[in-house]
């Protein structure tokens, strides 16, 4: 599964897609160009999402789409780190977040084969990095922490977000 998402970042780094999407701040510019690059990706039955033992995760702050399967977490001092996937695109995983009511989203950003979201819930911030497996399979990385700009939460890559 690593080399596998080792070989998804290295097509985003190379330049076969663009940061952004142009079309705002999380708003890819062609979405239909962009759903057919994530179907190029192999097909979800050939990439193990199901491996792993699944584990509770009861993290205050941490809203994860319905269906996430949490795989791991990891307590660093203030910052709660959650691994999980979802049967779901980046881009789905994005518009998921933009959909929701009870969260304030801080900043939003897709790369087609990423999506980045900073959101504040439940008097905590959560960063979430949701990164392609395959067609329609996606791992998710989240980091809670206090509702501060000092609170340590990794930052945006590109330094982009809306």
């Amino acid at each position: 599964m690593l080399a596998l998402t080792v070989a998804v970042l290295g097509l985003v780094g190379t330049g076969l897609v663009g940061c952004g999407g142009g079309g705002g701040a999380g708003e890819p510019a062609t979405p239909d160009r962009n759903q057919a690059l994530l179907a190029n990706l192999p097909s979800c039955d050939r990439v193990p999402m199901g491996e792993g033992t699944e584990v509770t995760a009861e993290v205050t702050g941490l809203v994860l789409p319905p269906g996430a399967r949490v795989t791991g977490t990891a307590t660093q001092g203030a910052l709660t780190t959650v691994e999980a996937t979802i049967r779901r695109t980046p881009l789905d995983v994005r518009a998921h977040y933009q959909e929701r009511t009870d969260i304030e989203l801080l900043s939003v950003e897709d790369e087609v084969f990423e999506s980045e979201v900073l959101l504040r819930a439940q008097d905590r911030r959560m960063y979430l990095r949701a990164t392609a497996l395959c067609a329609d399979g996606t791992a998710l990385t989240a980091v809670i922490g206090p509702d501060s700009d000092d609170a340590g939460l990794p930052g945006f890559r590109s330094g982009g977000g809306g």
